[in-house]
Order: C-alpha cells, then sequence, then structure tokens
C-alpha cells in the first residue's frame, strides 16, 4: 500500500495556502533563536573575561610578593656577609681546599696509634696541633669580624698546610721509632 505523498499534498487544502502571519512567526521564531545563542556565547567571553582578570590579579599580586622578599633576602645576604665562619663562606674553591686540608689531617691522625713508646713524642706533636688549630680559630675568628682579607685567608691556608706537615712528621718519625724498635727486637733475638 503505497501512497505518493505528491497527491496527498494536492488533496490538502490547508496546505495549499499559508496563513498570513507564517512569514512574521517564522521571523520571530528564527530571531528568537538567533538571540538565544549570542547570550550562550556572550556568557562564555564573561567568564573568560573574569578568569583573565582574576589570572592577572594574581600574577601581579605574586610580581609584588616576589619584589618584596627578594629586597628582604638582599638584605640578609648583605648581613649574612658579615658573619663569615669558614674560608667556605667566601668561595667554593676555597671550601674544597679547606675540605682537601681537613680531611687529610683527620685522616693522618686516625692512623696514628698510640703505644707506650711514642707517648711523649705524640703529646709534643699534639701540642703544637693544638696551638696551630688555636690559631685556626683566631684566623677564622678575625675572618668574620673584619672585611674578607687577603692576608687572613693565605694565613688560615698556611695553618691548614702546616698541620699537614706536621703531622707527615710525626709519621715518619713514628715510622723511625718503629723500625727501631724492630730492629732492636731482631738484635735480641739473634
Amino acid at each position: 500500500m503505497k501512497v505518493d505523498l505528491r497527491d496527498k499534498i494536492k488533496k490538502e487544502k490547508v496546505m495549499k495556502t499559508l496563513p498570513e502571519d507564517h512569514r512574521n512567526n517564522f521571523e520571530r521564531l528564527l530571531h528568537k533563536e538567533l538571540h538565544q545563542k549570542q547570550k550562550n556565547d556572550y556568557i562564555f567571553l564573561k567568564i573568560a573575561a573574569a578568569v583573565l582578570i582574576i589570572f592577572s590579579f594574581g600574577v601581579i599580586g605574586n610580581q609584588i610578593f616576589n619584589s618584596d622578599v627578594s629586597q628582604d633576602f638582599v638584605q640578609t645576604e648583605d648581613d649574612s656577609d658579615k658573619n663569615i665562619k669558614s674560608m667556605a663562606d667566601i668561595s667554593p674553591d676555597l671550601k674544597r681546599m679547606e675540605d682537601f686540608y681537613l680531611t687529610r689531617i683527620n685522616y693522618q691522625i686516625s692512623k696514628i696509634t698510640i703505644t707506650d713508646e711514642n707517648k711523649d713524642l705524640l703529646e709534643v706533636y699534639l701540642s703544637e696541633l693544638s696551638d696551630l688549630q688555636q690559631e685556626y680559630n683566631n684566623l677564622k675568628t678575625q675572618l668574620s669580624t673584619e672585611e674578607i682579607n687577603e692576608e687572613v685567608i693565605n694565613g688560615l691556608i698556611e695553618n691548614l698546610q702546616l698541620r699537614l706537615q706536621l703531622l707527615q712528621q710525626l709519621k715518619k718519625k713514628l715510622n723511625i721509632i718503629e723500625n727501631l724498635k724492630i730492629q732492636q727486637n731482631e738484635n735480641n733475638q739473634v
């Protein structure tokens, strides 16, 4: 049962003539539809503008806050220059040098074995090392109270070198004493 739509449309009287206000209704509905879409676009733009304004205030506030913090940091950094406690506070190269010498000194001290035969010799050398350590502390204090002075830095480095040389001399003398002790034991056994 096929129905031809063309025939059916021709028979319909209602479809032959459009109402008089059809065109007005159509334009009104079309206009209403277009304005609804534009309102949605404007809402999106308003939201985007609000987010942009809030983001701008955040960025500006952050820059103002960071500029205040950086000024405080600069002032603190200037104050910290006066409180130099070691060569490490002056330069990374001086820190490496100081660490090198202190590590070598501590290593040399750790290798020393105390016996009854070398006890007197150790006391003499350890008292010399103590004096050099006291002088080193005085130089560090002088460095922290005065401006950075090349003579003081050189004095600190020379102090570390002297302590290391002193420990190497002590080690040589302890080796000589140990060798003499071994020779005496061999001579006594023969």
